[in-house]
């Protein structure tokens, strides 16, 4: 069976849909969707249960699961160990990120990387945004995801992609019939906030800084997956960009409205690293893969 069969049927398997599959692999799911098909003949038996909610592995399929991971483990150990007298696939990654991405986007990363990198040692910090370019400038941190306004010398962009913040909200709620909100609409209501300082520069929007400091929150949380759940349970508003949200916003669960302010708008999300400071190959190869995930997610975001 040829690997990216392999690697397709276990994306399927932990995502539970081939449109997720799809997204994570960067490959059309028509391709997916044929592979698995294929795969199903070649075996004689259908793998998945296909469900109006997606896909789930049948009795046959959690047996091909743990064939295909032994195999595929067994696959990347040996390459790791052809690689390693090259010195090419060991190393150490060191990440600072805001918070929101530790959701789905970098844990779908860090996996994909480990089946190719399995001997790949990491750190991943969470931080508040305006805390994540310092580590990196400070060498704490070799990769660093944020927002990108008023960024300090000595970084460079790699992958940039406009994701300002905007409402989050239940479906439900009064604000999710308006095209865009403004800080006067947002300040009679129960308002979740996460931990720390103002996500956006105070110079690149006073008007916003101004809001932040005024408020007086219903709850304040340094945890994302906390103040999410209390936002689709209808608890209250709150100021994120869409990128912790991709597949609750898709699912219809939340909704999504820009601020009516033009500078908040303007705001970018941004992969950097230092300057000054080379990646290690594995570094590097880390970096493509994630600067690729982090254009699909932009254009499903526009979507």
């Amino acid at each position: 069976m040829h690997a990216s069969i392999l690697k397709y049927f276990v994306e399927v398997a932990r995502c539970g849909s081939i449109r997720k599959a799809a997204q994570n692999l960067f490959v059309a799911s028509s391709a997916i969707n044929r592979q698995i098909r294929n795969l199903e003949q070649e075996l004689g038996t259908e793998l998945f249960d296909r469900l109006p909610t997606g896909m789930r592995l049948n009795a046959a399929g959690e047996r091909v699961l743990r064939h295909v991971r032994g195999t595929l483990h067994d696959y990347h150990l040996t390459r790791t160990e052809l690689d390693a007298l090259k010195g090419e696939r060991t190393g150490h990654i060191a990440l600072a990120s805001m918070d929101s991405l530790f959701i789905d986007f970098l844990p779908a990363a860090v996996e994909e990387f480990v089946e190719a990198y399995p001997a790949v040692t990491y750190q991943l910090t969470a931080l508040s945004p305006v805390e994540v370019a310092d580590w990196v400038v400070s060498g704490r941190s070799d990769i660093g995801i944020s927002f990108l306004s008023r960024l300090p010398s000595g970084l460079k962009i790699v992958a940039r992609a406009p994701f300002p913040l905007g409402v989050i909200m239940a479906p439900s709620h009064p604000l999710a019939r308006k095209a865009a909100v403004s800080h006067a609409d947002c300040a009679g209501q129960p308002f979740l906030r996460s931990s720390g300082p103002s996500p956006v520069n105070s110079t690149q929007s006073p008007e916003f800084g101004r809001f932040w400091d005024a408020v007086s929150p219903h709850i304040t949380c340094n945890s994302t997956p906390l103040l999410k759940r209390l936002v689709i349970a209808g608890r209250g508003i709150a100021f994120f960009s869409k990128i912790a949200f991709m597949d609750e916003l898709a699912r219809g669960e939340l909704v999504w409205r820009p601020l009516d302010a033009p500078s908040v708008n303007a705001m970018e999300a941004g992969i950097f690293v230092a300057s000054h400071r080379p990646l290690s190959h594995v570094g590097e190869a880390f970096v493509e893969r994630i600067s690729r995930r982090f254009r699909q997610m932009e254009v499903a975001a526009a979507g």
